[in-house]
């Protein structure tokens, strides 16, 4: 992927652990680490291997790259439960057809003719129908909507969800990570405040009211700051 020095440095340095990555995202723990660093199986005899590659898989971090790729096979996964070696398989043949990309899924040629590639293929392992298949490409779009690129094409902000459901069409966009900015953790999009010194002050007893006042934003935005934190803690 082309970008340059600074991006390429921001967006693979090792930032997050696996449990930042489960809250952010609201994925199961076990999915993450399936995904990002694979285990052993049958007492050690067998391995799964990760789906993506981990920016360091010695120290158990992932980066802002691997946030990403995470974030668009979470929405797939979310609403078509494709099992984790079948998900695996589909990159696997993805990285086949876009060359040596060490992060197929955010290659910006995906955005184009090659995200068919990879929703044909993983509906045949799904065995679904045409409609289905229509059905994760719309996933797979809104997915790769919530990623900001360069002119390069590269990623450089994620809007992540804040609510449950990711199936409403107008899901906000009022927290954002930025790798370049509060060391890549989540905060209010149109103030820089991270989200979790807005849930903290919340918790203290501060309203809504009061910190959209003090921030000068819509309290829409602290109310989806606060939503978004409270997520993560469930």
């Amino acid at each position: 992927m082309k970008s340059t020095t600074q991006s390429i440095s921001i967006f693979d340095t090792p930032a997050y652990s696996a449990g930042e990555v489960t809250r952010i995202l609201n994925l199961p723990s076990a999915t993450v680490k399936a995904w990002a660093f694979g285990y052993n199986y049958n007492a050690g005899q067998n391995r799964f291997q990760p789906v993506i590659t981990p920016a360091d898989q010695k120290k158990r971090l992932l980066s802002f790259a691997n946030l990403c790729e995470l974030h668009i096979l979470s929405a797939i996964r979310r609403h078509h439960k494709v099992r984790l070696g079948k998900v695996r398989g589909s990159i696997e043949y993805l990285r086949r057809e876009l060359g040596s990309s060490d992060h197929p899924l955010l290659d910006h040629t995906l955005q184009t003719n090659n995200i068919d590639l990879f929703v044909k293929h993983a509906s045949q392992l799904l065995n679904i129908s045409r409609d289905g298949q229509v059905a994760m490409q719309g996933d797979f779009e809104k997915a790769l909507a919530r990623i900001e690129r360069d002119s390069n094409g590269s990623p450089i902000r994620l809007f992540p969800y804040s609510r449950t459901s990711i199936s409403a069409v107008d899901q906000p966009k009022a927290v954002v990570i930025d790798p370049r900015v509060s060391f890549g953790r989540p905060m209010l999009t149109s103030a820089a405040i991270p989200t979790e010194i807005i849930a903290d002050r919340f918790l203290a007893g501060d309203s809504p009211t009061e910190m959209a006042k003090d921030y000068r934003v819509d309290e829409k935005e602290i109310e989806e700051a606060i939503r978004f934190e409270q997520r993560r803690s469930a």
